[in-house]
């Protein structure tokens, strides 16, 4: 990823805002009964927004968590910074690959 990282965190900021946007949506399909089959696709796509915004996440992390490991190269011991944005990358892979997972699960219902 290139940039400084000050814009790095605009573009992480622009992710979760993506993200944020996708839950809402997410949020009303999970108030209402997902009866009918435009719900249903609103909810996975949704889904498959939350799976993007994840992915771009998950990397945006990665490379700042990198940044903070170069920054402490000198270092035993990991920064806290470096180990917390490590864990927040994992995380976001994680749900990345959960929303996934649900998105091709409502698809595959809906095929049956």
């Amino acid at each position: 990823m290139a940039g400084t990282p000050s814009s790095r965190w605009q573009d992480l900021t622009a992710t979760a805002d993506a993200i944020a946007s996708a839950s809402e949506g997410l949020e009303l399909a999970a108030r209402r009964q997902a009866g009918t089959p435009a719900e249903i696709d609103a909810a996975r796509e949704a889904l498959e927004v939350v799976t993007a915004a994840g992915n771009g996440l998950a990397r945006q992390l990665d490379a700042l968590s990198n940044r903070f490991s170069e920054a402490g190269a000198a270092l035993v011991r990991p920064s806290e910074v470096h180990v917390a944005l490590d864990q927040a990358a994992a995380a976001a892979e994680d749900l990345s690959h959960a929303t996934r997972v649900a998105a091709q699960a409502i698809a595959d219902q809906q095929e049956r």
